[in-house]
C-alpha cells in the first residue's frame, strides 16, 4: 500500500503541476499567441489535457490507497459501508468529495474545442483549487482551525504555487524554444526570446519563494536542527533542499548567462545548450516532486 501512496502522490503533484503551471506560463508571460507561437502553443493544449486525465486517475489511485491504508486492504475500498464512513464520518471526507468534483470539472474543461483565455484561466483555477486542497490530506492541516493552521495553509499555498508555476512551466518553455530553430518565422523567433527572458526572472523568484516558504514550513514543526537531520523526515527534507539549490543555481545560470547570450548569438549552439539546461531544470523538478510525495507520508520528528 505504501508503494501505491507513493507512487500515485508522484504522478497526481507532476500532474497538477503540468496543469496549473502551463497554463500559468501562457497567462502570465504577456505573449498570447495570435499566430506567433503557434506550434508550441498547441502542443501545451494537447499537454494540459494529457496532465488533466493523469491527474484525474493518480488522484483516484491516491484515494484508493488512503482507503485502503485506513481499511486494511484493498478489498474494502468499494465497500459501500467503508465509502459511507470515509466520506461523512471522517475529516477528510469533505476535502475528498470536493477532489471528486474537481477531478470531473478539470475533465470536462480539458474535453472542451477551447484554446482562450478563459480555458486557460479555468484550468488554472481548478489547479489551484486542487493544490490547495491537498493542504488538509497533509502536514499543514495539523494545525486544526486556528490562526497557527491558517498561517500553515497559507505557507503550504505559497509553497505550491510557486513550485508549480517554476516547474509545470518548463515544459511550455521547452516547447517554445523550439521556435527558435524556425529561421522561416522571426516574428515568432523575437517573441520566443523575450518569453525566455520573462521566465527566467520568474522562475529565480519562484524558487526563491520556494526555498523560503520550505524554511518557514520547517520551523513550524519546532524541533532541533540535529533531531530534525537525524530522522527519516529530514533526510528527504535535506535531499530535497539539495535538489532545489541545484535548481536555483540553474535557474540564474539560465537568466545571467546562458538566455543573454542566446539573445547576443542566437545560434543553433546556444539554443541547444539552453536546452540541454532547461531539461536539467525538468530533471530536478521531478526528484522534488518525488521528495515531496515521500515527505507527505513521512511523519516529522516530534
Amino acid at each position: 500500500m505504501t508503494e501505491v501512496l507513493l507512487i500515485s502522490r508522484w504522478i497526481y503533484f507532476a500532474s497538477v503541476f503540468a496543469l496549473f503551471g502551463a497554463s500559468f506560463f501562457w497567462l502570465s508571460m504577456g505573449l498570447w499567441p495570435g499566430g506567433a507561437l503557434p506550434c508550441s502553443f498547441r502542443a501545451t493544449v494537447v499537454e494540459l489535457r494529457i496532465a488533466a486525465a493523469a491527474a484525474a486517475i493518480s488522484g483516484l489511485a491516491w484515494l484508493a490507497g488512503i482507503l485502503a491504508n485506513m481499511t486494511g486492504g484493498f478489498e474494502n475500498v468499494i465497500d459501500p459501508a467503508t465509502l459511507q464512513v470515509f466520506f461523512l464520518e471522517t475529516q477528510f471526507g469533505p476535502v475528498a468529495m470536493l477532489r471528486l468534483v474537481l477531478f470531473a470539472a478539470i475533465l470536462v474543461i480539458a474535453s472542451l474545442p477551447l484554446q482562450n483565455r478563459a480555458w486557460f484561466l479555468a484550468m488554472l483555477g481548478g489547479a489551484a483549487l486542487l493544490l490547495v486542497s491537498q493542504a488538509w490530506f497533509g502536514h499543514a492541516a495539523e494545525g486544526g482551525a486556528s490562526l497557527y493552521g491558517a498561517l500553515l495553509i497559507c505557507v503550504y499555498a505559497v509553497h505550491m504555487f510557486a513550485g508549480a508555476a517554476w516547474a509545470g512551466g518548463l515544459v511550455p518553455l521547452l516547447l517554445a524554444l523550439s521556435e527558435l530553430r524556425r529561421p522561416e518565422m522571426p516574428q515568432a523567433r523575437e517573441r520566443a526570446l523575450a518569453l525566455l527572458l520573462r521566465y527566467s526572472l520568474l522562475g529565480m523568484f519562484a524558487v526563491t519563494l520556494v526555498l523560503l516558504s520550505g524554511a518557514a514550513n520547517v520551523t513550524f514543526h519546532a524541533v532541533s536542527p540535529v533531531k530534525l537531520l537525524r530522522s527519516a523526515y529530514g533526510e528527504v527534507l535535506l535531499l530535497k533542499l539539495l535538489l532545489l539549490t541545484g535548481m536555483l543555481v540553474l535557474a540564474y545560470f539560465n537568466r545571467f548567462v546562458a538566455v543573454p547570450r542566446l539573445r547576443a548569438r542566437s545560434g543553433v549552439a546556444e539554443i541547444e545548450k539552453l536546452g540541454a539546461s532547461v531539461s536539467f531544470e525538468l530533471g530536478l523538478a521531478a526528484l522534488v516532486i518525488g521528495a515531496a510525495a515521500v515527505l507527505g507520508i513521512t511523519p516529522p520528528p516530534q
